[in-house]
């Protein structure tokens, strides 16, 4: 797991002595927006919280693909089977739904040396691969130094361990990283996002219901198994409404500022991120999105994928209007979240 470089809010705890549910309501009130992260013998976790909700529940058992959830459900169950070591990392309002919503990625088997290829040059070599992920890069005689984060070629902030929030975009910072590798020897790790989605834990299935006997003297005729199209439809216009309602609000949002057309800002994060989310690509004709907000996908694999795309893409043009709190007041009341949460 990727975690932040900046000193622990806490740490030294044992899960042993927590009631995990309460202690994050006790750390939404403390510190407001942060993640805890569980280090286990053979498992890890991460739960992202703001001062609302949940944002994301992470485990991974080791050697497996990691499992995600908006729910604290199979963390919980996690918990109770096995001792966790928890530390708790401050991540502040700019900074955690970035880390909240990390995609999957893969780690580089070998590091590489500072005295093979220096920081700026190793920098500047991903970025003619447009390469999207992160480097950490250790500095002999530094604890757990810096994370540093890229966007095809472009570099987007990064956690140091003498900073504070989880995400710098200061060139200061990495101009400091730089000073310490002059002074010192360092070595580099990259990770590459990939499209894989994260496996999301099933839920425990329903008991099966008891069958009824009908009475002896009707005829029992076996009907074809055919299915029902209605369900299905009423699944996917569930997923429809509720993101409609959020492109609603967001656009609301946006559109108070009058300095840009919010519809369009959105539609350019889907073409930045069309490696993240190919649904949300204007080109492959999953949905139709409407100049009001409205949206109707052509099935519901691209519903819940493309819902999830389109919630990532508008908290990035939210936070490039700094109107994250005013956007998350907004969104506190909306009818249909429960539906975008599953």
């Amino acid at each position: 797991m990727l975690l932040p470089r900046e000193k622990p809010f806490l740490s030294g705890l044992n899960s042993y002595y927590l009631d995990l549910e309460k202690f994050i309501q006790h750390l939404q009130g403390e510190i407001g927006t942060g993640c805890l992260y569980g280090k286990g013998a053979n498992q890890e976790l991460l739960i992202y919280f703001d001062e609302y909700e949940i944002v994301r529940c992470v485990t991974q058992n080791k050697g497996e693909v990691a499992m995600a959830s908006g729910q604290l459900s199979h963390v919980l169950a996690a918990v109770l089977s096995r001792n966790f070591l928890i530390t708790v990392y401050f991540l502040d309002q700019d900074s955690i739904f970035f880390w909240g919503q990390l995609p999957s990625f893969k780690r580089a088997k070998n590091p590489l040396a500072s005295t093979k290829v220096s920081l700026p040059d190793l920098v500047f070599r991903l970025s003619q691969k447009s390469f999207s992920g992160f480097i950490e890069v250790d500095v002999e005689g530094r604890p757990d130094c810096a994370v540093l984060f890229f966007y095809e070629g472009q570099r987007r902030g990064g956690s140091y361990y003498w900073g504070t929030g989880g995400l710098s975009l200061s060139d200061h910072d990495y101009n400091t990283l730089l000073g310490m590798l002059q002074k010192s020897k360092g070595t580099y790790s990259l990770g590459y996002f990939t499209t894989d989605p994260l496996i999301t834990p099933e839920a425990p299935p329903d008991p099966p219901a008891e069958e009824e006997q009908p009475p002896a003297s009707e005829e029992i005729v076996e009907e074809p198994c055919i299915a029902d199209p209605i369900v299905e439809a009423r699944k996917l216009v569930e997923i429809d409404q509720a993101i409609s309602e959020f492109i609603a609000i967001y656009l609301d949002m946006i559109g108070s500022k009058g300095d840009s057309d919010p519809l369009m800002d959105l539609k350019l994060k889907f073409i930045d991120f069309r490696s993240i989310f190919p649904v949300l690509d204007p080109y492959n004709n999953a949905y139709i999105l409407d100049a009001d907000g409205s949206i109707r996908f052509v099935d519901d694999a691209s519903a819940k994928v493309g819902a999830e795309g389109i919630v990532d893409c508008a908290w990035m043009v939210v936070e490039e209007h700094q109107l994250h709190k005013k956007f998350k007041a907004a969104l506190h009341t909306m009818q249909g979240k429960e539906r975008l949460r599953s």
